[in-house]
């Protein structure tokens, strides 16, 4: 068991941050800091599949979980990113009832799901586990993750919450935001009306729920703490570069310049 799968079934808040940069030097730096997880996400940026490979070895290496999301809801998208062994995968814009079906059985095997055979890494290439071994684990062991970005979802909210292999649903504040009507204004009294009751229904279900934001401060962090939050993905590693270069520049410049 993953040490993310550790901490949500512990019932302890895991907390992670997100991955954009091809170079897999930024997973190792990020997996030594201590989060419990990393996010490497394929939908927004440019990491390609031997990419995502270079990071899931750095994220071994350093004992970190590791999770992907996936550019859409595609069992095609979702099978060669499932046999490279990641922790969980995390599908973005699951915008009805019969997407996120189309999702958690994109990542079981039959007959609970539609997933082909042909893990290789995902089963350490048959060195330290048998086919039958990974057969008998991968169906539970690995994290679905269904990502809440769109007020449609919301209409069929309870549907989904019944889907058996459904792990976690992940609130996606921004595009949710967007889709009622208020883009860049996360915090609107109608927005935070529906993340409520989310975060309440979900809860009630017996499922897990996290948020996925940006760069914040603490207000933010105490405002899904207060929530019960079960995972919480913040900022990436280009957020850091910025925010700690920019600090060392006002530095020096304090210093250098009379």
């Amino acid at each position: 068991m993953s040490k993310l799968s550790e901490k949500l079934k512990s019932g302890q808040t895991a907390i992670g941050s997100h991955i954009s940069l091809t170079d897999s030097t930024v997973t190792e730096i990020l997996g030594d800091v201590g989060f419990d997880y990393l996010w490497i996400d394929t939908e927004h940026t440019s990491i390609s599949l031997e990419s995502l490979r270079n990071h899931l070895v750095a994220a071994r290496a350093c004992g970190v979980s590791a999770i992907v999301r996936v550019p859409e809801v595609s069992q095609v998208k979702a099978k060669p990113i499932l046999e490279m062994g990641p922790d969980g995968i995390v599908f973005p814009q699951v915008n009805s009832y019969d997407l996120a079906c189309e999702a958690v059985a994109a990542c079981k095997y039959p007959p609970v799901g539609n997933r082909g055979w042909g893990p290789r890494r995902a089963m350490h290439f048959g060195v330290d586990m048998t086919a039958q071994e990974y057969i008998a684990k991968a169906n539970d062991d690995i994290l679905t993750i269904l990502q809440f970005e769109n007020i449609q979802a919301y209409q069929d909210l309870d549907r989904i919450l019944s889907i058996e292999g459904l792990d976690v649903i992940l609130l996606g504040p921004c595009d949710l935001a967007a889709s009622m009507g208020y883009i860049g204004d996360w915090h609107h009294p109608d927005v935070e009306q529906v993340v409520d009751d989310l975060f309440e229904r979900v809860h009630k279900s017996g499922k897990k729920i996290g948020v996925s934001y940006g760069l914040c401060d603490e207000q933010e962090l105490l405002l899904y703490q207060r929530r019960g939050v079960d995972m919480i993905s913040i900022a990436a590693e280009t957020d850091f570069i910025v925010k700690g270069s920019k600090d060392l520049f006002h530095t020096m410049k304090s210093v250098f310049t009379s």
